[in-house]
């Protein structure tokens, strides 16, 4: 019988500027999605269809982070400072990243009876999403 995989949110390895990520809310951690579909199909009122490859990279990646992060400030500081930086999302299945990457602003806030969630959002100028295994 084949060994039945298992996931492990430890195992997933969140880098911005080649400093690692940590300290994050409850719930996802990070998700990542292409703006775009990367082909598209039309077809005519003949039934002749034409296919087109869309080269369009860009691409958002989402990190949500509790109040209390340590990573807090310093994503802070790359939004404020409007930096490029790389990210490299990496799990022993899957590797999803971008050389260049911007924070569109900085965290909205709140504050309440839980810790506070801070959140914040990518556009990835080339994102490369692959799958390892």
């Amino acid at each position: 019988m084949a060994e039945v995989p298992t996931y492990n949110a430890k195992d997933t390895v969140i880098t911005v500027g080649g400093v690692v990520v940590k300290g994050f809310q409850d719930g996802d951690m990070v998700s990542y999605t292409q703006n775009e579909n990367r082909v598209t199909a039309e077809v005519d009122a003949q039934g002749f269809t034409s296919v087109s490859i869309n080269n369009n990279r860009l691409g958002q990646i989402t990190m949500n982070l509790s109040g209390n992060s340590p990573s807090h400030k310093y994503l802070n500081g790359i939004a404020n400072a409007n930096k490029s930086v790389p990210i490299v999302i990496k799990t022993p299945n899957e590797k999803i990243s971008a050389t260049q990457a911007l924070i569109n602003k900085p965290a909205d806030g709140q504050f309440g009876k839980q810790t506070p969630k801070r959140t914040y959002t990518f556009v990835a100028l080339d994102m490369d999403v692959q799958v390892t295994k």
